[in-house]
């Protein structure tokens, strides 16, 4: 299983993306053995057990239940209305819109000439992961998506943003190993939009 034997990027780049499918094979950004770049377009959604990123001696990633695993921690998320919980993880086979990206800076010193001469050498500054996923329950259509972002220098952090097809007065609720950590009071109106970063901490 490639997210249990792979902890470090094989590259210069501190972190790179994986792919690993239910056969236990993967598509990594670069190759392990050779370090050829591959295309995120490759990847075969259909086949997806787990997606996220290796680097650093982590493995952050989530499984083909939405559920988050981030170097050993699981995290959930649920909507909660009254008594009624509305599970946005742990959905088996709906979090196939993957998500990975780079945030990168570049810094261009303008001299007495211009930019002649000059070059932008843009450099990471955070490495980000997750999915996006439409959720019917109760007659209630969720468009939920959740990104992890690592980025430097700062703590690792997690963006959660739900959209309803109708007014709710609820909480989110995030879980660390199966145990409620947040409990937000989240109202939505209806196709509006709500957001949240988590600290993971």
């Amino acid at each position: 299983m490639s997210f249990q034997q792979y902890n470090r990027s094989p590259v210069g780049q501190d972190y790179i993306w994986m792919g690993e499918y239910n056969d236990g094979t993967h598509l990594s950004e670069f190759s392990f053995d050779t370090q050829a770049e591959n295309s995120f377009y490759d990847i075969d959604k259909s086949r997806l057990a787990r997606f996220g990123l290796v680097g650093h001696g982590m493995k952050l990633f989530f499984e083909k239940d939405g559920i988050f695993n981030l170097n050993g921690t699981s995290v959930e998320v649920i909507y909660r209305v009254g008594d009624k919980d509305y599970h946005l993880t742990g959905r088996f086979g709906q979090y196939k819109d993957i998500i990975t990206y780079k945030d990168a800076e570049a810094t261009l010193v303008l001299g007495s000439k211009g930019a002649q001469g000059g070059a932008l050498n843009p450099t990471i500054q955070q490495y980000n992961f997750g999915y996006k996923s439409t959720l019917e329950a109760d007659g209630i259509t969720f468009n939920f998506k959740a990104v992890c972002t690592v980025p430097y220098g700062r703590q690792m952090f997690m963006n959660f943003r739900l959209v309803a097809d109708e007014k709710l007065d609820g909480q989110l609720v995030i879980l660390r190993n199966g145990h409620t950590e947040v409990n937000l009071e989240a109202p939505l109106k209806k196709g509006v939009g709500g957001e949240v970063n988590w600290i993971v901490g």
